[in-house]
């Protein structure tokens, strides 16, 4: 137990990226463990058997639906974004095979900077990943080169609000309805921003709409365990309708029964009910105005804290993110030499090389206390590399 309040102090005190998401408030935790004890042992397998967690999942659901505005909505709580992500593969192309029966050779469109499951997802359910880029020193998506990669092979077009290292949400509004009218799914992987951006919307920061209000949108992911703040492993799929979602759902079975037969939404058989528990204790206590609170918050000091990063002669925050995930690189500075400087100053850097070398990030509101010390540390680090007396020894990108 020790090592473990060890092991959580120093990844928020030395701004791990993208492991600890802390709302800033000690209670949030607390409420979400409480939970989590409490239903420690069940299943949500077994809806009749637990009724309760049921109840929960459900109106997580039921919340999601609203916060992403589809009326419409339904879906499931999975492990985390991975699975999500796989379950939105598998169900565009279930759906494909029944809606194109004609497609023998299933593609799904998918820019560079979306999330490795992707590929992974592909690699499981006999898809080919047509990869497309982006533009070069915007690091916008290519939306020209995206739209011609789609062929009649296309079950499955994907993009993201926000993408990975970047933290930039793609133009869904010019690249979903592509999907609508060719009638195939298209995916937003809104894993980091599903529970973030809803709400720095409200806020009155702007980016691309991105969620159910766009047409051809047919599923979305999101993280609760990340921005939700909720006990880890803990996802959600949405899928636009009950038709979309029936291609997610696997039943063995007589389909007459109505009992705990095997019916799963999701990869896994057995399902912990603590994680949803703890995940809608957590939304509950929250509520929509503890959400704006906490996302004002971060948004407020993750501004200033990336200012502080472009004030730094030589160094740039990388394209436009829209929230709390970024990167920032140089020109002119050897950025191995810089996260060298830093991790001797104690903090934990996470080094990326795509597109360019380059630093990231992805915080939340309880790293904010740190960010003060680290640009002291990174102006002083990068002086350093800019006279020669601090050389880096290389390296190759650190995914923390």
């Amino acid at each position: 137990m020790e090592a473990a309040a060890q092991d959580d102090i120093a990844c928020i005190e030395r701004l791990v990226a993208g492991t600890i998401y802390d709302a800033g408030d000690d209670d949030v935790n607390e409420v979400a463990k409480e939970a989590y004890l409490r239903f420690f042992s069940t299943n949500a397998l077994y809806p009749t058997t637990f009724p309760s967690v049921h109840r929960f999942e459900t109106e997580i659901i039921d919340w999601a639906a609203g916060l992403l505005h589809g009326p419409a909505a339904t879906g499931s709580v999975t492990s985390g974004g991975s699975e999500s992500i796989l379950m939105a593969v598998k169900s565009a192309r279930d759906r494909a095979r029944v809606r194109h029966p004609e497609i023998t050779e299933p593609e799904m469109v998918v820019p560079v900077s979306a999330h490795p499951a992707f590929w992974k997802a592909a690699h499981y359910f006999g898809l080919h990943a047509v990869k497309t880029p982006l533009c070069p020193g915007t690091h916008l998506l290519d939306l020209d080169a995206y739209l011609d990669a789609v062929t009649d092979n296309t079950v499955l077009m994907v993009g993201s609000a926000p993408s990975l290292t970047l933290g930039m949400v793609d133009p869904i509004p010019q690249m979903a309805p592509v999907a609508a009218e060719r009638d195939i799914n298209f995916h937003v992987d809104s894993c980091v921003g599903g529970y973030f951006l809803p709400f720095a919307e409200r806020l009155g920061y702007q980016f691309p709409t991105f969620d159910f209000r766009v047409p051809g949108v047919s599923t979305i992911s999101a993280d609760l365990h990340k921005f939700g703040y909720a006990a880890k492993g803990a996802s959600t799929l949405l899928s636009r309708d009950e038709e979309i979602f029936s291609n997610q759902v696997f039943c063995f079975g007589a389909p007459e029964r109505t009992d705990d037969w095997y019916v799963t939404p999701s990869m896994t058989g057995s399902r912990p009910g603590a994680v949803i528990a703890a995940a809608w204790a957590v939304m509950t206590y929250l509520g929509e105005d503890g959400y704006l609170r906490v996302v004002g918050d971060t948004m407020k000091h993750i501004r200033a804290f990336q200012a502080g990063i472009n004030a730094v002669e030589g160094l740039r925050v990388m394209g436009e993110p829209a929230m709390t995930v970024f990167g920032y690189t140089s020109e002119t500075l050897d950025m191995f030499a810089i996260a060298d400087g830093l991790e001797e100053c104690g903090w934990r850097v996470s080094r990326d090389t795509w597109p360019v070398p380059a630093i990231r990030f992805m915080q939340s509101l309880g790293h904010a206390p740190y960010f003060e010390r680290y640009l002291d540390d990174l102006r002083v680090v990068a002086e350093q590399v800019r006279s020669g007396e601090l050389v880096g020894r290389g390296g190759s990108a650190n995914y923390t």
